[in-house]
């Protein structure tokens, strides 16, 4: 009886790996598909986006480029302004730059505040 015991207890095992190897087959393919799924979903997001960023660079470029061209444009219609505002915005930045590298605060007010007061007057004369 032992013997049988032994066979059926073969046999049981037996169908048990079978079914455990169809399972772990299927649950392979499973996962083969689902990786598939994911690789072909990132793929899409990737194009997606890579499009959209294309986008963007376009639009920002061709707003940049129209701008360039509007501030040439008004440059060569009105040098005398364009001069001006060059020669204010240097002289504005020249005195805040050295401001900085400056040690005190009251020399620091003693110095700009006149420089932006007849800086701003400059402008509104020139633009009006």
């Amino acid at each position: 009886m032992e013997t049988n015991k032994g066979i059926g207890g073969d046999r049981e095992m037996n169908v048990g790996t079978g079914q455990s190897s169809h399972m772990a087959a299927s649950a392979a393919q499973r996962a083969r598909q689902t990786s598939a799924k994911a690789a072909q979903t990132a793929g899409e997001v990737y194009e997606q986006t890579r499009q959209a960023v294309s986008d963007a660079y376009d639009k920002t470029a061709n707003v940049l480029n129209d701008t360039y061209e509007q501030a040439v444009s008004y440059g060569k219609d009105n040098p005398g302004k364009t001069t001006l505002i060059a020669f204010g915005a240097g002289i504005g930045i020249g005195v805040l730059l050295a401001a900085g590298f400056g040690s005190s605060k009251p020399r620091r007010n003693r110095i700009v505040q006149p420089v932006i007061n007849a800086l701003s007057d400059i402008a509104m004369e020139v633009f009006r």
